[in-house]
């Protein structure tokens, strides 16, 4: 009896959570090209916004408005890089709200920079965006409005015509951020 309540406890349920989220972490370590926490992919991906012709390469954040452990230092790495190209429009860097019933989307990424372009999608274009960059996100199991969700950075270049392709994701916190502004100057045609 007492084996049922600790399976059916939160603590167990957390537990859950974390050998999932090591599993999913693993494969990445094996598909990684050097110990900066990047893996290279080159995969044709579809994404549910449209993106300017003179846009070569897109930065993109999934997060939540009001994350406040893993998003505001990612977003403020990602400001730094944003810095370096303040003056381009060959580059764009877009913060997706992964929240079911939330907007503000917009100001929450000006906040952290001018040129970080806010998006809240449809439910269903972000739960296909997230899978097609292998990409998570859960409710908190403490019933609060925090979730739990990929930290990772994906760079994708734009082939042209709404074409794009992944050619990078950041998957280890802090951001090497001088090594992700020289990967996005190789990207540019």
């Amino acid at each position: 009896m007492k084996l049922i309540k600790i399976l059916n406890s939160k603590t167990m349920m957390s537990l859950l959570v974390v050998v999932v989220l090591i599993m999913l972490g693993f494969p990445l370590l094996l598909l990684t090209e050097s110990r900066q926490g990047k893996v290279s992919l080159d995969e044709n991906i579809e994404l549910p916004f449209n993106v300017k012709n003179e846009v070569e390469v897109i930065l993109l954040y999934f997060g939540y408005v009001g994350c406040k452990t893993i998003c505001i230092p990612s977003l403020e790495e990602i400001a730094l890089i944003s810095d370096e190209f303040s003056d381009s429009k060959r580059v764009e860097f877009y913060f997706v709200n992964i929240a079911k019933n939330s907007d503000g989307a917009k100001e929450y990424a000006h906040y952290f920079h001018n040129k970080l372009i806010g998006l809240d999608l449809e439910q269903n274009e972000t739960f296909k965006l997230m899978g097609d960059l292998k990409a998570y996100s859960s409710d908190s199991l403490r019933g609060d409005d925090e979730m739990s969700h990929t930290g990772y950075l994906y760079l994708i270049k734009n082939s042209g015509q709404q074409n794009f392709e992944l050619k990078y994701m950041y998957y280890t916190r802090p951001f090497d951020t001088k090594s992700i502004v020289t990967d996005i100057k190789k990207e540019f045609r």
